[in-house]
């Protein structure tokens, strides 16, 4: 077994660090952490880094700091595979197969769009042809037939001038009108539920609060009055900013989270996993 596969996360987050001549001092900087979480996690010491979303949000930044492939350092915090995948560049190139190709796809594309446009142009001219015959049959058999004669009804009293126009009014054979259905009674659609995870913060005090999703995307980035509170939905890991962190407090579907091992100064900054 190498020697790679039979070191602890925190060996190998420092002697990844030491090869690549990196102080603790810039790494706290560069992760924005305090000296003595780097050498937690570097001692393997993830208990005193709060609860284990933070350990893992930390390990993985950490690795890419270094350029190490994250997933399987978080693997061995969860309990070593019988056989431990090895750590490697998080660089590394992957190949894609030649049915992702953009250019393949493009010429799929070309090749759909010049066959349907002419298809599409030959019907819509097809059609107005028909229609134009059509409308020229229409107006010829017109003048070929001559107009029937309108019988007159024979005027009787008026109860009975009165049952000749409703008679020519209403078709015998026409079928009752049906009654209109009422505004609104059709049944109002439910909401789908959103999807992913939330974060829910009530701040006692102004407080600034940035989150990002796992793509990146920021989710919420605002000043939060006294007195609020803000749910945000999305798909984690998520990256977590705030401001006056003393006078706020979190949730993550539904758990409470602890905020004072990252508080520095005022600011709270940390990543929240699954």
């Amino acid at each position: 077994m190498s020697e790679n596969s039979q070191a602890s996360v925190g060996q190998i987050l420092r002697d990844a660090r030491e090869a690549q001549g990196i102080a603790l001092d810039d790494v706290a900087v560069r992760l924005r952490l305090m000296h003595r979480q780097i050498e937690a996690m570097e001692t393997d010491d993830f208990d005193s880094l709060g609860q284990s979303v933070f350990a893992r949000g930390f390990v993985r930044n950490y690795a890419r700091l270094l350029g190490l492939a994250p997933e399987a350092l978080l693997a061995r915090m969860q309990g070593a595979p019988a056989e431990p995948a090895a750590v490697s560049p998080a660089g590394q190139s992957v190949s894609h197969s030649w049915l992702t190709s953009p250019w393949l796809i493009l010429s799929l594309l070309g090749v759909l769009v010049a066959v349907a446009v002419p298809v599409v142009l030959y019907l819509w001219l097809n059609s107005e042809v028909e229609e134009d015959s059509t409308q020229r049959g229409a107006v010829a058999m017109q003048t070929q037939v001559a107009p029937a004669a309108v019988p007159v009804p024979v005027v009787e009293p008026a109860e009975s001038v009165s049952s000749v126009v409703q008679a020519a009014l209403v078709p015998a054979d026409a079928p009752a009108a049906a009654p209109a259905e009422p505004a609104g009674a059709g049944t109002p659609a439910t909401p789908a539920p959103a999807a992913g995870s939330v974060l829910h913060l009530e701040f006692g005090d102004e407080a600034w609060t940035e989150i990002k999703d796992a793509s990146g995307r920021m989710l919420h980035r605002q000043l939060n009055p006294a007195g609020g509170s803000v749910d945000v939905n999305g798909q984690p890991p998520f990256d977590v900013v705030i401001g006056n962190a003393a006078q706020a407090r979190m949730t993550y579907n539904g758990r409470p989270i602890d905020l004072s091992p990252f508080i520095d100064a005022t600011v709270a900054r940390f990543t929240l996993e699954e």
